[in-house]
C-alpha cells in the first residue's frame, strides 16, 4: 500500500508577493484583464492555493491606450444606477475610456475574480494609471521598465487615409467640361438655322395686314333647339288615362226638394 500523498498548503509567512508593471498600450481589453486576473490569484506560481491570496501586486500603466475590436467601442455599454428613481445610466466604451480609463480595466478584471471576500482582497492589489508614470517606484526592485505579460501581440495596423491627389479634381472638372463644349459645338448649326429662318419670320410679319383685311366671320344665328321633354313613368301615364272621380256636393235647396218628394211618396 502506497503512503498517502500530502497536499502542500503555504503558510502566510512563506508567501512572497512581488510588484509587476504591465503596459496596456495597444493591448486588447479582454486578454489583458484575463492575464491580470491570473497574476492576482497566483496561478502562475507553483504555490497556488484556491482559498489563499498567493498572487503578486499588479501596476497597469497607459490604461487609456487599451482598445477593443469590432464595434465594441460603441456597442459595449457600462450600466450604473444611483439607487434613485430615474438614476439608470448606460455609458458607451469610448466615453468611459475617455473619462474614467481606470474603471475600464478594474471592472474587466473584477468580472474574472471570485465574487467573495477573497476576490475583494485580490482586487485591492491592482493599481491602474491612465499614463505611464506611477508612484510605486519604491516597491519595484527592477526599474528597467514595464513588462509584457503573455504572448507578444501583433502590432495593430494603422488606418490608411485615402488622400486623393490635387490634380485629379482638376482633371475631373476638365472631363466634365468636355460634354459642355460638345453641346456648344452641336448648337452652332442650330444658330445657323435660326439665322436662315429670319427672312421667313419677316415674310410672316408682312402677311399680317392681309390677315387683318379678311372679313370677319358672321356670328352663328341658328336658333337653339328646345330641350327634349323628360319621359314620364308608366304609373303617371296610367293615372292620366283614368277618368276623374269627384263627388259633387249638393246644395241645401236640392236636398230640401228631395226630402219633400220622399215624404209625399
Amino acid at each position: 500500500m502506497s503512503p498517502p500523498t500530502k497536499t502542500y498548503t503555504p503558510k502566510a509567512s512563506e508567501i512572497d508577493r512581488k510588484w509587476r508593471v504591465i503596459d496596456a498600450t495597444g493591448r486588447p481589453l479582454g486578454r489583458l484583464a484575463s492575464e491580470i486576473a491570473q497574476i492576482l490569484k497566483g496561478k502562475d506560481k507553483p504555490t497556488y492555493t484556491p482559498n489563499m491570496d498567493t498572487g503578486d501586486f499588479v501596476i497597469v500603466v497607459n490604461a487609456a491606450k487599451v482598445y477593443v475590436s469590432g464595434k465594441k467601442s460603441t456597442d459595449k455599454l457600462y450600466y450604473t444606477h444611483s439607487m434613485y428613481p430615474g438614476g439608470f445610466k448606460a455609458t458607451p466604451f469610448d466615453t468611459m475610456l475617455a473619462k474614467h480609463p481606470r474603471r475600464v480595466i478594474e471592472w474587466a478584471v473584477w468580472g474574472m475574480l471570485p465574487k467573495n471576500v477573497l476576490g475583494r482582497i485580490l482586487l485591492r492589489k491592482l493599481k491602474v494609471y491612465a499614463e505611464e508614470t506611477h508612484p510605486h517606484g519604491a516597491q519595484i526592485k527592477d526599474l528597467a521598465g514595464p513588462e509584457r505579460v503573455g504572448k507578444p501581440d501583433k502590432p495593430r495596423p494603422a488606418r490608411k487615409l485615402k488622400i486623393e491627389p490635387a490634380e485629379e479634381p482638376v482633371a475631373a472638372e476638365a472631363a466634365a467640361e468636355e460634354p459642355i463644349a460638345a453641346e456648344a459645338a452641336a448648337e452652332e448649326p442650330v444658330a445657323a438655322e435660326a439665322a436662315a429662318e429670319e427672312p421667313i419670320a419677316a415674310e410672316a410679319s408682312a402677311e399680317e395686314p392681309i390677315a387683318a383685311e379678311a372679313p370677319a366671320e358672321k356670328p352663328d344665328t341658328t336658333p337653339l333647339t328646345p330641350p327634349t321633354p323628360r319621359t314620364r313613368s308608366r304609373r303617371a301615364k296610367a293615372q292620366e288615362a283614368k277618368p276623374a272621380r269627384r263627388r259633387t256636393k249638393k246644395s241645401s235647396d236640392e236636398e230640401s226638394v228631395e226630402e219633400s218628394q220622399d215624404q209625399e211618396a
